[in-house]
């Protein structure tokens, strides 16, 4: 039996040098659960200032601190969430581009640096990449959908002619900690921390490409930057006629009155709810306030209707 000299000069140098391995050693191996403590959430101004308020309270995370509407006005703003801000802050909840929508990873990173801090917008970002992330001790604005639901991706056309890819109630989360299928997060409507099944996030979160922000938290002395050139101005809220149910992220410069919105006379008075339908979109249909549409139905965040429900127009 012949013995090849390559595999004979292994082995000497096997023996001559017993720490030496022939192959290399296997990293460290993840600890199968991590939490982070001390992410305090806050519950949105506005119906669609998700990403702000998520930004603000990571800042805070690392001792930085920005208030929610100065975040919001100084987003650059386009009709392309890769690049701005689109839409009102306070418009309905569910769109996408161009109507009233939100805003995407690269803009957010981009304004945290700003504002002094190391923030990374990241796409295609793995599970592993996240909880490394996460047992390191650095949290991750992730983007999902609604409180975490299945998403559908669709490509738009922006104006710059960009293909873009969103979708419907785009939301954020931070994440603070994972353990054997489970994953926790602190929802930026609520401000409150949420468990969710892993495989439910990994779902909602690759709606959009396993969009996150991601930092260590390194802070720079800065200027603070100058508000966008057509960043809106934020009015005083005045909430004391709103409905008990409406809550004030529904607000954007202004209060809801009974009955404000104009509606047809020849308007039905129900409509039954088909495959497709979301409220906001019914809403126009009939030429209705869909925070109106949603009180004379009894609905609350996240606003869900059903195929077959009756919805009241009046």
């Amino acid at each position: 039996m012949q013995i090849s000299k390559t595999l004979v000069f292994l082995l000497v140098i096997c023996m001559l040098m017993p720490g030496m391995s022939a192959l290399p050693a296997r990293a460290e191996a993840l600890p199968e659960r991590a939490r982070i403590a001390g992410v305090a959430g806050h519950a949105q101004t506005y119906s669609l200032s998700c990403e702000s308020r998520s930004a603000v309270d990571w800042a805070a995370y690392w001792g930085v601190s920005i208030r929610e509407k100065k975040f919001l006005a100084n987003l650059p703003r386009s009709d392309n969430p890769n690049k701005g801000f689109v839409g009102d802050p306070n418009g309905a909840w569910g769109n996408i581009p161009p109507a009233s929508y939100g805003v995407h990873a690269e803009p957010v990173a981009a304004l945290l640096r700003e504002f002094g801090l190391q923030a990374q917008a990241r796409g295609g970002m793995t599970w592993d990449e996240l909880r490394a992330e996460i047992a390191a001790g650095r949290p991750v604005i992730a983007w999902v959908i609604g409180q975490v639901w299945p998403g559908t991706p669709q490509k738009y056309h922006a104006s710059d002619g960009r293909n873009v890819t969103v979708a419907r109630f785009e939301h954020t989360v931070i994440v603070i900690g994972y353990e054997p299928g489970k994953v926790q997060l602190v929802d930026a409507y609520t401000g409150q921390t949420q468990t969710h099944a892993r495989k439910a996030f990994l779902a909602s979160w690759a709606t959009l490409g396993n969009m996150a922000v991601t930092g260590d938290g390194v802070v720079r002395a800065i200027t603070p930057p100058t508000p966008a050139p057509t960043a809106p101005v934020v009015q005083p809220i005045d909430s004391s006629d709103l409905p008990v149910h409406i809550f004030l992220p529904t607000v954007y410069g202004g209060s809801i009155k009974k009955g404000q919105a104009a509606r047809s006379a020849s308007a039905p008075d129900r409509y039954v709810v088909r495959r497709g339908d979301y409220l906001s979109a019914v809403a126009r249909r009939f030429d209705l306030d869909w925070r109106r549409l949603a009180e004379l139905n009894g609905l609350s965040y996240p606003y869900i209707i059903y195929t077959g429900q009756v919805l009241r127009l009046r």
